[in-house]
């Protein structure tokens, strides 16, 4: 057994129950850069709108070349949302709805004019550029003197597919030398003008480059219901998504998605890639499987696409607005990463977010917002940023130092698609559809570069962005706290947890044992995981990559204090917690809600349901024994790192249970950091479960505690 032996009944409430072994290596955490975000260059049009801007009076528009000069080459002066995946060696680009160089656009934004009509048409192209730093070199596939349309065929029951305003290819992937697209379509426009995506659906289609001809397939995914109208696809490499793999045969494609366009959260799930585009098994039934959640740690799926459940949230998962996104598998990381607009019901959330997981299904960390319009000086620089009133102004950084009169605007304006409805003088601007480029993801020592395009719609352009994040391979805390309630104030000789990442070795979760006592004191390292606080030795009892459980030292400590974590010699960043003289909480049965506590005979107390045939209730007048932690300083001082603790309490603790006074006779240490009370529960109690609590102090234990009375 372990030991010391009061411990392995009390510790039953801080130590997370088992989780599955792994032989994944090591992944680091990610965290972004503050400030590093920016634009690198735009990608479509002749001239950089920032540096032409001929709508300013009495500039003459100089010209700062783009490198793929796509409206003298292919007739595309602005576009939408720019989708990229990898076909053996090649980058494929797809642009959203397009705007060419017509008599509209001339002479403000192109020395030339052609007459074709894009009609909101979507524009694809390929690269062979591999470094962001080259700029980015278009070469659009042609049709004629512009560009050739993403044009599909009618689906094989004759359905059109309408490509028009609102209906763009959103994603692509290669399997097999084949090169499939996925587009958006079905978008509707009322009488007034008001479009309507609720009717959107998703379409498979195909594209043979030497032939520049494309074959129409299945819907994959329709609303009301769908949750993939709009995809990102990767191929999993064999092997990654574990054994066995949610479907076979392997490789299987990965798919994530959203529903309705900006009122969706992220969506999961995954198709052999032998019957992607059939969509069908051997078996005749649907091929595809939906992520719809995890048990005992591991992800469940379902044939029926209704069953969905997110795997990403919007900051308001109950009205999320996301839009777009793209992810892809870094081999080099062994992550999954993400990038999505979201945030849009408030300016203090709007923007691009970034998420990583080392499974598709998670678990994914909180997303980090790594670009904003406003805080990230895009809006009135290459963002159009415009205010028709004072309350408008919402981010006067925009604006020239002093410049606070509206109406009033700043930053290139224009062009802009649809002049009519969308004038370039007053339409506000703003960032969105960041679509990683996968193949100029950086790793330069500990730190990651990744590249993706960001939309502007005014000007209506895509930029490519640059955004860096610190990688971290050693462990990571996110949370200090109580082992028990987990309030964020610790204190001198208490149980406490410390939750993060990279914090023990891979796949090792486990207790301390009695072999790791050496000479009657408490370990302070187990398999190389060690933890201090204020930089002195804490006492570790358990250990995973995810959560550490430590017993502070016994010296006093108030306000800030560090907490630091060591594994296999890598040392963690010191993380800030906050310490008192006392952090009062009870030890609880397996998570809570019932106290641990015993009956005089050492019996364990509770409902009889909780541990059948060893657990009974309290009687009204019995003296029943509770365990505690956080109590503070004894009669007898704490040697450090000692097995065996006493002492009593300076004054007893305020105990209540179901708002009854209780009589304390007892009130004292009994093992490391273990305090243990002697309580007569009321004689006046009613039977069932009495809330408990206990004060010292003037500090009270975490809410929520039970014990079960029964005369």
């Amino acid at each position: 057994m372990s030991k010391p032996t009061f411990l392995a009944l009390t510790m039953l409430a801080f130590v997370p129950a088992a989780v599955a072994q792994s032989t994944v290596v090591a992944t680091p955490t990610v965290t972004y850069i503050p400030s590093s975000s920016v634009k690198l260059y735009q990608i479509n049009g002749d001239c950089d709108w920032v540096t032409w801007d001929a709508t300013i009076t009495n500039k003459t528009p100089t010209c700062k070349p783009t490198t793929s000069q796509t409206a003298t080459k292919a007739d595309v002066l602005g576009d939408d949302v720019a989708t990229s995946f990898e076909n053996n060696g090649e980058l494929i680009m797809m642009f959203g709805d397009t705007i060419g160089a017509t008599n509209a656009y001339n002479p403000m934004w192109i020395g030339f004019q052609n007459t074709f009509n894009w009609g909101a048409h979507d524009p694809i192209a390929r690269s062979t550029t591999v470094h962001a730093e080259d700029g980015l070199l278009l070469n659009f596939f042609l049709n004629g003197n512009h560009a050739l349309e993403v044009l599909p065929p009618p689906q094989p029951n004759g359905t059109p597919v309408d490509m028009g305003a609102f209906n763009v290819p959103n994603g692509g992937i290669t399997l097999n030398g084949t090169i499939y697209i996925s587009v958006k379509t079905g978008h509707t426009t009322d009488s007034n003008g008001n479009g309507d995506d609720t009717t959107d659906y998703a379409v498979l289609t195909t594209f043979d480059e030497t032939t520049q001809t494309f074959t129409t397939g299945r819907t994959t995914s329709a609303l009301p219901v769908g949750h993939f109208v709009t995809n990102s696809f990767y191929e999993a490499p064999i092997g990654i998504l574990g054994s066995p793999a949610p479907v076979t045969p392997e490789p299987d494609v990965v798919m994530f998605g959203l529903g309705l366009y900006r009122a969706s959260n992220i969506y999961l799930s995954v198709i052999p890639s032998s019957e992607f585009w059939s969509g069908v098994g051997s078996n005749g039934n649907s091929a595809t499987r939906y992520f719809t959640g995890m048990s005992n740690g591991q992800p469940t799926w379902s044939a029926n696409e209704s069953d969905s459940v997110p795997v990403v949230t919007d900051v308001n998962p109950a009205n999320p607005t996301i839009g777009n996104l793209s992810a892809f598998y870094s081999q080099q990381l062994g992550l999954w990463l993400m990038t999505y607009d979201g945030g849009k019901g408030s300016e203090a959330t709007t923007g691009v977010y970034f998420a990583y997981a080392p499974q598709p299904w998670g678990p994914w960390s909180t997303p980090q917002r790594i670009f904003n319009e406003c805080r990230d000086n895009a809006l009135g620089n290459f963002i159009f940023y415009y205010y028709a009133a004072a309350a408008g102004n919402t981010c006067p950084s925009a604006m020239p130092a002093g410049v606070t009169s509206a109406p009033n605007s700043a930053g290139p304006a224009g062009p802009t698609i649809n002049l009519t409805a969308n004038d370039p003088q007053t339409t506000r601007g703003g960032g969105y559809a960041p679509q990683m480029i996968e193949r100029f993801t950086e790793i330069v020592g500990s730190t990651l570069k990744i590249f993706y395009t960001l939309s502007t719609w005014n000007p209506y352009a895509a930029v490519l962005m640059e955004s860096d994040f610190t990688l971290a391979y050693g462990p990571a805390i996110s949370l200090v706290a109580n082992a028990e309630g987990e309030s964020p104030t610790i204190a001198p000789n208490t149980w406490v947890e410390i939750k993060g990442a990279n914090l023990g070795p891979a796949g090792d979760s486990r207790m301390w044992q009695t072999s790791d006592f050496a000479g009657n004191k408490l370990p302070t390292q187990l398999d190389g995981v060690s933890a201090t606080v204020n930089g002195k030795a804490a006492y570790v009892y358990y250990i995973s990559p995810t959560q550490v459980n430590i017993l502070t030292p016994p010296d006093a400590m108030s306000g800030s204090v560090q907490v630091q974590v060591t594994n296999n010699g890598t040392v963690g960043a010191q993380f800030t917690a906050q310490a008192q003289a006392e952090s009062p909480s009870f030890f609880v049965f397996g998570g809570g809600p019932y106290v641990a506590a015993t009956h005089v005979n050492f019996s364990l107390l509770g409902p009889t349901s909780l541990y059948p045939g060893s657990s009974t209730p309290a009687m009204p007048g019995e003296t029943v024994v509770l365990y505690a932690n956080g109590f503070g300083q004894t009669s007898m001082p704490v040697v450090s790192g000692a097995e065996t603790q006493s002492g009593t309490l300076s004054t007893l603790p305020v105990i209540t249970i179901g708002g009854v006074a209780a009589k304390v006779s007892y009130a004292g240490l009994v093992a490391p950091g273990q305090f243990q009370f002697n309580v007569v529960v009321p004689a006046s109690l009613a039977n069932g479960d009495q809330p408990i609590t206990a004060t010292y102090g003037g500090l009270t234990t975490q809410a929520g505690t039970l014990i079960t009375v029964q005369q």
